[in-house]
């Protein structure tokens, strides 16, 4: 069943990571899709209330083991204590920290290109994500996304230059209005949602359509991937990042 085979210039995504395997937005997770060849991250970005970007994609810490604990409204000496690998194995992965996004960028430097999510609600949250990527010399290597579109709107009024995505569920005449308006590079549907038509739609206002939501059982994920290659988009996030591979 796997690896499937996809096109040369699709983009593999290892989403928050090898997050299938290693606890997600960690050292682990990324150390892992590197190893098995992946060129691409995602991560989750929010901001802390000192002004740090950590990496993490749910906004309070209750599945991660820290029940009522609020990213956002933690301070970045707050987390650092804090062990985000037992829940997913306390011998693997155990004592595993937090990581901010400087120390992401120092870690790998260009050996990946990031696809950074805006996921805290934090209204300077794309201001202070765009800091960091500036101060780290990382514009090139960066493509930011986010499904809340004024996180967009403010990227782009920051930074005319940056590469920007939305995830969204599906795609429509709406959103390729909204699109255009703010020069979006990716158009990002939901996989189950993406047909020929949403493809060939999205191309008349971006240059790529990349899904996300590829999840459930072995074979729902293969049909989701056979789905969206059929369907010609440009690339996706999977957190098996050894479930496709370059023809």
């Amino acid at each position: 069943m796997f690896p499937i085979q996809a096109p040369a210039d699709f983009h593999i995504i290892a989403h928050r990571g090898a997050s299938a395997y290693a606890p997600e937005n960690t050292i682990p997770a990324f150390d892992l899709a590197r190893q098995m060849g992946a060129v691409e991250i995602e991560t989750d970005t929010q901001l802390t209330t000192d002004g740090t970007v950590v990496l993490c994609h749910d906004l309070n810490l209750d599945r991660l083991g820290h029940p009522d604990l609020v990213v956002e409204s933690s301070t970045i000496d707050d987390l650092r204590p804090l062990d985000l690998g037992s829940w997913f194995s306390p011998h693997l992965y155990g004592g595993t920290a937090i990581m901010t996004l400087a120390e992401l960028f120092d870690r790998y430097g260009d050996t990946f290109v990031y696809h950074v999510e805006l996921k805290g609600k934090a209204e300077n949250l794309p201001d202070a994500v765009h800091d960091v990527i500036q101060s780290t010399g990382m514009e090139e290597h960066c493509v930011i996304t986010s499904f809340d579109y004024q996180h967009l709107a403010r990227m782009r009024k920051v930074d005319p230059n940056c590469r920007l995505g939305w995830l969204v569920g599906e795609v429509g005449e709406e959103e390729c209005d909204k699109a255009g308006k703010i020069d979006l590079l990716q158009l990002c549907p939901r996989a189950g949602s993406v047909t020929d038509e949403m493809v060939e739609l999205s191309r008349s206002v971006v240059e790529e359509v990349r899904a996300w939501g590829l999840g459930g059982s072995n074979q729902q994920v293969a049909d989701l991937i056979h789905r969206i290659l059929s369907a010609g988009c440009d690339g996706a996030t999977i957190n098996w990042p050894d479930w496709i591979t370059h023809a």
